[in-house]
């Protein structure tokens, strides 16, 4: 490729969820932009993350409502997995997405440019190959850096792609392990837990903190421990993991884990694999940016209410500034720091500062059952000092959820006492991380729980327990 520079208004670093989107609005709202990825369109979450491991939770889910067939009074014999075929939906999901993004980019306009970027200066970039060749240089006046994130290791316990697995190995075993433990409750241990545990895995999960899902509310978690017990999916909480000891020389049991638990005890338990799920590191090394005056906070870039990063021109968002790592709010981020550069260009769009409202972000873990929230615990309320009531509403007095034959779980709805304001939602049962989006668009809209629990819910559905739940936080819930 001739290394002739090139010129773009806007040039967004990284293709995934916040990066691709930001492309998109900057190009609907008239730039000529261009995107630098050095891998696939679409990012972890798409190619190696939200995407994938959703459809590896499908094939989990699937397998274990056939084998609860009898209850629905359909008998099925002789179930069987076919994990490799498993793997292979996974994947071309995967793919079909990406390629989805690929046509984005063509649709509205947007070069793609494959290769690692390097910041020259405030409107210089730098692609090189991935032998370091330069292969084309880019000027433009505002960049948006989309650099995402990687998973985190542990000091002592490396990943090596073949016993020691990231969550992208974890995705494409070629055989179910016969022992895995998780190291990290939150969203990815939990969600490979369910995977593997239905697959048939001996599934261990080690969590330092005292809860599985230990951001989540304290009655949510207790409701899914009650629930991987059921599953024989054993876990410890409270507990941390000393040592290892790795060796590729036994047939099974490669892996050796001392943990200490808050008693001070140590155990040590075998396993095959070990998947490490206890967070990631923001991909901002290596790109330039403090040599131009970027300002970076422990691997954040540092950012103000615009996005825009120390250099004003150069806007960052997603997983490499310290904002909740998700891909919603990436994409979110990325339109905002699209249009705000349009309102600074003066362009005819008739835009506004639109704040995202970071306190109404939902999170989801998409395990059986699903694990949804949005807004305040009932701890951090109480810490807050705030003083509020309480509904809750049980899946059992659901009609939908029990003729679904999946009444597991409640939702607990948190209101502000003096002004009936919805502080905080939580929700683990059938359908709960659809459900959310009902109780964000309602804090956004600052609707009241009594707004909620007026608005007529169709029967029967699972959303009634919203209703429901929004009508027992002042004591008048029809049926319970």
């Amino acid at each position: 490729m001739s290394e002739e520079t090139q010129e773009f208004q806007v040039i967004v670093v990284g293709g995934g969820p916040g990066g691709y989107v930001a492309a998109i609005r900057a190009s609907q709202l008239g730039f000529k932009v261009a995107v630098v990825e050095r891998e696939k369109m679409g990012g972890i979450c798409l190619n190696w993350g939200c995407i994938p491991t959703k459809a590896l939770l499908e094939s989990a889910h699937l397998l274990e409502d056939i084998k609860s067939s009898k209850q629905f009074g359909i008998q099925a014999d002789k179930i069987s997995v076919e994990f490799p075929e498993v793997i292979k939906h996974s994947r071309n999901v995967a793919d079909q997405m990406a390629s989805g993004v690929d046509f984005l980019m063509k649709k509205n306009k947007i070069t793609v440019i494959n290769g690692n970027a390097k910041i020259i200066d405030k409107t210089t970039i730098e692609v090189s190959d991935k032998d370091k060749k330069v292969i084309s240089k880019l000027k433009t006046n505002y960049i948006i850096l989309a650099l995402g994130a990687r998973p985190r290791p542990l000091p002592f316990l490396p990943f090596d792609e073949k016993f020691v697995l990231s969550s992208r190995e974890a995705m494409v075993l070629k055989e179910v392990p016969k022992k895995l433990a998780i190291i990290g409750a939150g969203a990815i241990g939990i969600e490979f837990a369910d995977i593997y545990a239905s697959m048939g895995s001996e599934v261990t999960v080690i969590e330092a903190l005292p809860n599985l899902l230990p951001n989540e509310d304290e009655e949510i978690s207790k409701v899914l421990e009650r629930s991987f017990k059921k599953r024989k999916i054993d876990f410890y909480t409270s507990t941390k993991v000393l040592s290892a000891e790795v060796s590729d020389k036994k047939k099974s049991n490669n892996i050796s884990l001392t943990l200490e638990g808050s008693d001070s005890k140590k155990e040590t338990i075998e396993c095959d694999r070990v998947i490490v799920g206890i967070g990631v590191i923001p991909n901002t090394e290596q790109i330039g940016l403090e040599e131009v005056g970027i300002k970076v906070s422990r691997g954040f870039i540092d950012i103000d209410k615009f996005y825009r990063s120390t250099v004003d021109n150069i806007y960052a968002i997603g997983d490499c500034i310290a904002t909740p790592l998700l891909a919603h709010v990436a994409s979110s981020e990325g339109i905002r720091a699209s249009e705000d550069i349009s309102i600074r260009e003066g362009n005819p769009h008739h835009l506004k500062p639109d704040f995202l409202n970071y306190s109404a972000i939902p999170g989801n873990t998409y395990c059986h059952p699903e694990v949804a929230s949005v807004g305040l615990t009932e701890k951090k309320a109480k810490e807050n000092g705030l003083e509020f009531n309480i509904g809750k509403f049980p899946y059992t007095a659901n009609g939908r959820a029990r003729a679904m034959n999946d009444a597991e779980g409640f939702i607990k709805l948190i209101a502000d006492k003096n002004t009936d304001a919805i502080l905080g939602a939580h929700i683990i049962g059938s359908a709960a991380t659809e459900m959310i989006n009902e109780i964000v668009l309602a804090i956004n809209s600052e609707l009241t729980i009594t707004g909620i629990a007026r608005s007529i819910h169709a029967h029967p559905t699972i959303s009634e327990v919203i209703m429901e739940a929004a009508e027992a936080v002042h004591g008048k819930a029809i049926h319970i």
